[in-house]
């Protein structure tokens, strides 16, 4: 598998700056964008995540927010959105301040509609992870469930 080269200054700095303009949260780091946008696998050379800090502290629109933790990336360098969302783009674009990490309880059950549980694994910002509980126990295999989707805005939290 070939490793993403990011030594193109230029073309990463478009692939980056495209991908925060869609992006639905307002803070990321490095290694988020490392991994999700460019593909890249294993553990980013030193260089690599220079690169990706360097086009951040240059972007517009976004600084430096000191450290933060995230679940999945541990403590990392992060930069925070400085560009204000009018109230004309909300409507289109209702999930963009999404901190779905708040929404959703890891470890915690949740109850949809038609009856089913499911067992949230890890809560990220595209996506929630779950398990299903049948009987008590995981059955099937990991289920990926966006959480703007009318499904995630359904699920009630399960008494435990």
């Amino acid at each position: 598998m070939p490793r993403f080269s990011t030594d193109d200054t230029a073309l990463l700095e478009r692939r980056i700056a495209s991908y925060l303009d869609n992006f639905p949260n307002d803070v990321i780091c490095p290694l988020q964008i490392w991994y999700e946008e460019l593909g890249g696998y294993g553990v980013p050379e030193p260089a690599d995540t220079t690169a990706v800090t360097n086009v951040l502290d240059r972007l517009e629109g976004w600084t430096d927010a000191g450290v933060v933790r995230y679940e999945k990336f541990g403590e990392q360098r992060s930069y925070k959105r400085t560009k204000g969302i009018s109230a004309d783009e909300l409507p289109q674009r209702p999930d963009k301040r999404l901190m779905v990490q708040h929404l959703f309880k890891v470890g915690g059950l949740y109850k949809t509609p038609d009856g089913r549980v499911y067992k949230v694994a890890l809560s990220e910002v595209y996506n929630l992870r779950c398990f299903e509980i049948v009987d008590g126990h995981m059955a099937g295999g990991m289920v990926k469930i966006h959480p703007a989707s009318e499904l995630a805005k359904s699920l009630v939290p399960v008494a435990g």
